[in-house]
């Protein structure tokens, strides 16, 4: 299990409203993946559960139009809250090199999303849903960590999206997304002792299977999280900045991808962090504030992450 969050994931998640995937919403949101010892998992072997707060608030802005769930919406308006359950496992190994874990994320969404839809050409106004239950269950079968030296650390998983969580056709909140998704990627984290200067960073490909429902194929996405920290005295606080990175690499595929060329996005993503260690073990509560803002957007709904709240570990 990776320092606060299991298997570094930081998150994510479900349904979350970032890429130009179908409907907008893509697996990854800017800057929630990067956590403190990112690249870490381990050392010691056993049961673990830690949860994760996520929020976000977003637009598409004007007159663009949006491919949701079979259906063309414009004047995209998002907002969501996510809490996300991670019960996980780091294998015993009879080397200090090398660290295994697995793990499950459970994401318990709400989402409210307002928009303008398109019924047989003709736009229609008002249009809006909220929807609340369990969202897309990820599987992280194996995390494979490999200590280079105690403060030299890097970690290999791929996350695995099952379409757990509720979708229907042209329903504005979906909280799955009705397809499987894989996310091979790795991590890695570096400390200064010194200064107490901390670096993270992780890099992922979030590769989406075609909905057979509204044969709409959703591109495949690079993203990237770094996240500096300056630690102060025991190393309780924390002061730091996050930057993110997304671009889609291939277009969307299927009829309604074709009207919006492919729909390739990508974004930017920059902001403040601050953590506060309150208990360090049994269990572990970190609390933590980060803001995210988004520029240099395309083809995806631009607005600010929050991530405030209590972070817990059980071990």
């Amino acid at each position: 299990m990776r320092s606060i969050l299991l298997i570094g994931i930081a998150f994510t998640v479900a349904v979350t409203p970032v890429l130009a995937v179908d409907g907008a919403f893509g697996r990854s949101i800017p800057g929630t993946w990067i956590l403190p010892g990112a690249g870490v998992v381990g050392p010691d072997a056993g049961f673990g559960f830690t949860t994760l707060p996520i929020g976000f608030m977003g637009s598409m802005g004007g007159s663009r139009l949006d491919p949701v769930a079979g259906v063309v919406v414009s004047n995209d308006q998002a907002s969501t809250s996510i809490n996300v359950l991670i019960p996980g496992y780091v294998y015993p190994t009879n080397t200090e090199k090398v660290s295994l874990s697995s793990a499950v994320m459970v994401p318990i969404n709400w989402w409210t999303v307002s928009g303008s839809q398109e019924i047989n050409g003709i736009f229609q106004g008002g249009a809006s849903s909220s929807n609340g239950s369990v969202g897309d269950v990820v599987m992280i079968p194996l995390t494979a960590g490999i200590h280079l030296t105690k403060n030299n650390n890097i970690a290999f998983s791929t996350f695995i999206w099952a379409p757990t969580g509720l979708w229907r056709e042209g329903n504005l909140s979906n909280v799955g997304m009705n397809v499987w998704t894989f996310m091979p990627n790795f991590a890695h984290t570096s400390y200064l002792e010194k200064p107490k200067v901390e670096f993270d960073n992780f890099v992922g490909f979030d590769i989406y299977t075609r909905n057979n429902t509204t044969d709409y194929g959703s591109g495949t996405v690079f993203h990237w999280d770094g996240m500096v920290l300056k630690y102060f005295g025991d190393k309780k606080v924390a002061i730091g900045a996050i930057g993110s990175y997304l671009r889609q690499l291939t277009d969307d595929t299927g009829p309604l991808a074709e009207l919006f060329n492919g729909f390739q996005a990508r974004a930017w993503a920059v902001g403040p962090t601050v953590l506060y260690t309150a208990r360090r073990a049994n269990p572990g509560v970190t609390l933590q504030l980060r803001w995210l803002n988004e520029f240099k957007v395309t083809n995806l709904l631009k607005g600010n992450v929050f991530m405030a709240g209590v972070y817990m570990s059980f071990r």
